[in-house]
């Protein structure tokens, strides 16, 4: 994997902290092992809520496909009552002292 950018680095940090938080944590041995999930609108309104504009979330969503979040399965999400793709947010060591800070 190479280098994350700083927004990248800050958008991962928030994933970590949301699904380790959330309800889809799954225990393990260490963090790379564990299972994390989260709906896409979940996603986006995290990156919203913290300073990102809509768009600019997306974009940084979309730059961490297959790096830091990858399409799970189609599942059904009770808060929305319709049939939706889960993704994956694969915990990313080397932002476990991201700067807070974004680029």
């Amino acid at each position: 994997m190479g280098k994350l950018t700083n927004n990248q680095q800050e958008a991962v940090k928030l994933f970590n902290n949301h699904v380790e938080v959330g309800d889809f944590w799954e225990e393990a041995e260490t963090p790379e092992e564990a299972t994390n999930y989260i709906w896409m609108d979940e996603a986006i309104e995290l990156l919203v809520k913290n300073g990102w504009s809509r768009k600019s979330a997306e974009g940084t969503i979309g730059s961490l496909m297959g790096v830091a979040i990858e399409e799970y399965d189609t599942c059904y999400n009770d808060n929305t009552a319709q049939r939706e793709t889960l993704y994956v947010v694969h915990w990313q060591k080397d932002c476990d002292d991201c700067d807070a800070g974004r680029a």
